[in-house]
């Protein structure tokens, strides 16, 4: 695990709004089982990780998802890249299921899903993945990782910065119906593909 996670796994089930942005792969809190067995698998299968590792990963994820479908379910508002929706992980099938359940997740009144395009380019804000809390006395926790290394954010001028960044790229990314439209396209693309 990174450094800064379980204290932050500690903040993310006290959540009552969650901001997450995601590039290469689908929001791990969104993501199907099937999802995450062929991404954790793969890491197995290049010697990334253990079977065990991937195994235990994939329980923990499926336990904060267990935890956040929890009445009251926190806000959850999810911009993921393009290349998120269109890079298959898995078969076909996984694929399918997986964007399927974006449209269905979409439709809770208290998930708002946006896709942020390609065409953004070089006017997205941010390189990697990142995740704001809101807490229940309306404290700001941020997390971010990159390839080697996650990072805890508590100090508030930073999350401040990350907090406009991310009201950025909801105002350019597409709107929820042209996004769940857009999944929708990605997920005949894939069924038909």
């Amino acid at each position: 695990m990174f450094e800064g996670f379980e204290e932050y796994l500690r903040d993310e089930s006290k959540a009552v709004a969650m901001r997450l942005f995601e590039i290469n792969i689908i929001p791990s809190l969104l993501q199907t089982p099937a999802y995450i067995r062929a991404y954790q698998g793969a890491l197995v299968g290049r010697g990334a990780s253990t079977q065990q590792q991937a195994d235990e990963r994939t329980e923990l994820l499926l336990h904060r998802q267990r935890v956040l479908a929890g009445d009251p379910a926190p806000l959850i508002h999810a911009v993921i890249d393009e290349g998120a929706s269109r890079r298959s992980i898995g078969s076909r099938e996984v694929m399918v299921e997986q964007l399927w359940h974006l449209e269905v997740l979409a439709a809770r009144p208290r998930v708002l899903l946006q896709v942020s395009p390609f065409s953004l380019g070089e006017l997205r804000p941010f390189a990697h993945p990142i995740t704001l809390l809101t807490t229940p006395n309306r404290a700001m926790v941020g997390y971010g990782e990159t390839q080697k290394r996650g990072f805890l954010e508590r100090d508030p001028e930073t999350l401040a910065g990350w907090a406009s960044e991310y009201d950025h790229l909801q105002v350019e990314a597409l709107s929820r119906a042209a996004s769940i439209e857009f999944i929708r396209e990605v997920r005949k693309g894939f069924d038909h593909g």
